[in-house]
């Protein structure tokens, strides 16, 4: 519908610049968020230590897995485009108290993402300086340094536009995956589809590739970052759909390309010893492009910092939110006079990311400590999906009947949950081994602290849930007549 086209200006309901971005700017943005090169590096580092050889089996799986909750998020923005994103999907269909829990999860990844991609950073940089340059400086001086300049950039309210983002973005999966299709084809004749066989897992049969795939969703969390972007994006009922489920299949594509490269390049016969070198994607690009691994190591580090910079970014606004709406205490509310910024809330993000770094880094080392925070926070991550796509059914059902189609809003749901099972129960059964389990009771104490809160602002509360669109939601929504929308839309 032409009404439906929105053109550049300012939402009267929001003060968002609406209509301001196309297609490729808001694809980019799941993309840049999805931290490819650095994802590829490291989120699915501990994976191959389940999967094994069997990992792009499990990468397969994911990449069906997401293009499912990717369809499941496309139909509630379509319907919903607001800047509130998977809060705003989950408390319209499921009402606040399923919705919070659902923000309250975010706080949480979000919360992760600056002291993750610090630690790596830190990591391939100690790496890179030591054996190339012969000086010796620490890992965890490198994060905390990396982590000091994302502090500053909030503190001032430095962003990339998202132009610049589109092309760092372009170029990092054409790096990647220039780099996995050189290491498939100097493979040559050890090519092989094996690789799909989950016996070749290293934990088990299908228990080691659901493991591996634990990993992988953490390598692809954030292809549904278009979706706060509903507000000010051009014919936003159109481009959000097709930027997640874009963003979903080509990041997601570019990654089962690179483990396959992986396997390839490493051997399947020693991929048991991949995690165990701390840069080991830095050690192929080494022994395949020589002095081309400074390209890699570009890549990498640019696609971590985008990523902590980020993560900070939104975690420390969820902080000052809570504090403007008294859930969280008054001081996390309080702005800078001349950069308006939350330096408060910026400040405790960095605070908490060094003691994460310094803890979890230091205290069990850094594959250790990133596999704690990766299980947290894919866990929850899990659980946010399936939220989201029981969400589709039941909003189609109540709020949009005459548009409500079996094939979108009932199997590609049903099966988006199917897929989230497995990984899900695999975390739990057998139990990661120490420390890494640590993670699962993260994940478990932080949604049962969530639950705690939905139950005493019930009782106690309700303002609590009302405001917590402020929170989560960035800006409430534009207000939508109940009748439902003709189906042309």
């Amino acid at each position: 519908m032409a009404a439906d086209v929105e053109r550049p200006g300012q939402s009267p309901a929001t003060g968002l610049a609406a209509g301001s971005i196309g297609l490729p700017q808001v694809l980019f943005q799941s993309a840049a968020n999805m931290s490819p090169a650095g994802a590829v590096a490291f989120s699915l580092l501990i994976g191959y230590l389940y999967a094994g050889e069997a990992m792009p089996l499990s990468m397969l799986l994911v990449v069906v897995a997401i293009g499912l909750i990717a369809v499941c998020i496309g139909q509630l923005a379509k319907a919903m485009p607001a800047a509130g994103g998977l809060y705003t999907y989950a408390s319209t269909a499921l009402g606040p108290a399923v919705g919070f829990p659902v923000g309250w999860g975010y706080l949480l990844v979000e919360a992760f993402v600056a002291p993750i991609a610090a630690m790596f950073i830190g990591l391939t940089t100690e790496q890179v300086f030591t054996s190339s340059l012969h000086v010796d400086v620490p890992w965890w001086v490198w994060a905390l340094a990396v982590l000091a300049v994302i502090c500053v950039f909030n503190f001032v309210g430095v962003r990339l536009a998202t132009g610049v983002g589109l092309v760092l973005g372009v170029l990092e999966l054409l790096v990647i995956s220039a780099l996995a299709i050189w290491m498939i084809v100097k493979a040559g004749s050890a090519n092989t589809i094996q690789v799909f066989n989950p016996a070749h897992a290293l934990s088990g049969t299908w228990s080691g590739v659901f493991k591996g795939m634990v990993f992988g969703i953490l390598a692809v969390q954030g292809f549904e970052a278009a979706a706060p972007l509903g507000e000010e994006a051009r014919d936003p009922r159109r481009t959000v759909p097709r930027a997640v489920i874009g963003a979903s299949l080509l990041v997601g594509g570019v990654m089962l390309l690179c483990s396959y490269g992986t396997v390839m390049g490493w051997g399947a016969g020693h991929i048991a010893s991949y995690a165990k070198d701390p840069d080991p994607w830095n050690t192929l690009a080494r022994h395949f492009w020589g002095a081309g691994w400074v390209i890699i190591f570009l890549a990498v580090v640019n696609s971590l910092f985008a990523a902590g910079n980020a993560g900070m970014a939104a975690s420390s606004r969820m902080l000052f939110s809570m504090g403007r709406n008294h859930i969280a205490p008054a001081v996390f509310s309080r702005s800078h006079a001349r950069h308006r910024t939350p330096y408060v809330a910026i400040l405790t993000q960095t605070a908490v990311s060094v003691v994460l770094v310094l803890v979890l880094g230091l205290g069990f080392g850094v594959l250790n400590g990133f596999s704690i925070m990766a299980i947290a926070l894919t866990v929850i991550v899990i659980l946010v999906y399936i939220a989201i796509c029981v969400s589709v059914p039941v909003y189609y059902l109540r709020q949009r009947r005459s548009e409500f189609r079996v094939i979108k809003h009932v199997v590609c749901p049903v099966l988006g949950v199917t897929a989230m099972v497995g990984p899900l129960y695999f975390q739990f059964a057998p139990l990661p081994a120490y420390p890494s389990g640590w993670g699962l009771w993260l994940a478990l104490a932080w949604t049962a602290a969530g639950v705690g809160i939905v139950v005493w602002a019930v009782r106690r509360r309700p303002a609590v849930l009302r405001a917590a669109v402020r929170i989560f939601g960035q800006e409430p929504a534009p207000a939508r007549s109940p009748s439902p929308a003709p189906a042309a839309d």
